[in-house]
């Protein structure tokens, strides 16, 4: 589920209208509340049956989704802001097409050393003559019991 934002919520829908409000709340120590989706939208409904209502005009805050990351409810790493605040620019990782083979290579060794290829098996470490066509060793065959 991604994060739901005012554009994406109807506002005629006591169920969206301020889910989108109601998205990455501060807590304590400025962490944010993380409620899932399905709960946002019976407190908006709660909040619409209380005469809630929104007014674009006096809005001062807008919500900025994680630059970083999965856009989901669960990261909470994104924040309100000022409206009109300037959007951190969002990052990507690098399209690996366009890179030299030595950044290519600088990439992997990279991912290597930070432990995230740990799974995959490096052939540089493997024994010379682990795959050689005859390097098996043969049991004898018992005879039929």
């Amino acid at each position: 589920m991604s994060i739901p934002s005012l554009e994406q919520c109807n506002p005629d829908d006591p169920h969206e209208a301020f889910v989108w409000a109601l998205v990455g709340l501060p807590g304590p120590q400025n962490s944010p509340l993380l409620v899932h989706p399905d709960v946002l939208r019976q407190w908006s409904k709660h909040l619409w049956d209380l005469g809630f209502r929104h007014y674009a005009d006096e809005q001062t805050k807008e919500y900025h989704p994680p630059a970083r990351g999965v856009t989901h409810w669960l990261n909470g790493a994104g924040q309100w802001a000022e409206k009109g605040a300037a959007r951190p620019p969002e990052t990507s990782a690098p399209d690996i097409t366009e890179l030299t083979p030595e950044e290519r290579a600088h990439l992997v060794e990279q991912l290597r050393e930070s432990g995230e290829l740990k799974h995959l098996v490096d052939p540089r470490e493997l024994e010379l003559n682990h795959a050689k066509i005859g390097a098996a060793r043969t049991l004898p065959v018992e005879a039929d019991r």
